[in-house]
């Protein structure tokens, strides 16, 4: 007769070791940087509950590293401008608003870990220009005061809603079901020059770039937008869609 104590680290230790290697573990997303409403957490939470979401912005340098390895994907958040320095237009400090050096070099360290690991990669306003600006591309400093700003306002004193045109045939138009829709914007800058392996799936009516992705598969899905998806109502079909693809 089969000891039963015996019988038992039989069943265990395979269940043991799925556990230990991660298998009954929840997907994770490292979030470069989170806020005090839980916005970003509330909008990937709606479309999946079992999930793990860490903000890096605070992580000390050692935890940071561990999740970095751990994260099965990253969301690059909005926030402040991108240091223009970082595109070769320092001499435009002074068109832009507050720099947060930190987060720059924090959020090319996320991508420089999403590129090398083959994680899937999401960008929301600022992230979608930090995403540019990673590929080698630029930014246009200051939408208000170039031409661009005489047609379609991306903010005032706040966010404002406008139309977006997406490009027939992209991976945006297959997602959402839609060739235009209202977005919720608050951004004064944006795309100048497309980095490498990028492409445009949207753009507004003034022609700024609105949505990009990946030309070619370098990541199981990279893709960013320029609007603020996570507070447009639940239901628009230009913010859940793009929830949960990233999240598949």
């Amino acid at each position: 007769m089969m000891n039963p104590v015996k019988n038992l680290r039989i069943y265990l230790l395979p269940l043991l070791l799925l556990i230990s290697t991660g298998s009954f573990a929840q997907t994770c997303i490292l979030i470069s940087k989170s806020y005090g409403e839980k916005a970003y957490e509330k909008w990937l939470l709606r479309h999946e509950k079992n999930l793990k979401l860490v903000s890096a912005y605070h992580l000390p340098k050692d935890s940071l590293a561990w999740w970095m390895e751990k994260a099965d994907g990253f969301l690059m958040t909005g926030g402040e401008d991108i240091y223009p320095g970082r595109y070769g237009q320092e001499k435009d400090t002074v068109n832009c608003g507050d720099f947060d050096l930190h987060r720059d070099s924090l959020e090319f360290r996320l991508l420089d870990a999403a590129f090398r690991r083959n994680k899937p990669v999401f960008g929301v306003c600022r992230g979608l220009q930090l995403i540019n600006v990673y590929m080698g591309g630029s930014l246009v400093v200051d939408i208000p005061t170039s031409p661009l700003g005489k047609l379609v306002a991306h903010r005032n004193d706040g966010p404002v809603e406008h139309v977006v045109r997406l490009l027939p045939g992209s991976e945006l138009m297959s997602m959402a079901k839609v060739d235009t829709g209202l977005v919720l914007s608050n951004h004064h800058q944006g795309i100048d020059r497309l980095g490498k392996d990028l492409k445009k799936l949207a753009n507004s009516q003034d022609g700024l770039i609105e949505a990009i992705c990946q030309s070619r598969g370098l990541l199981p899905f990279l893709m960013a937008v320029q609007w603020h998806p996570e507070r447009m109502d639940a239901g628009n079909p230009l913010s859940a869609p793009m929830a949960s693809a990233f999240i598949e």
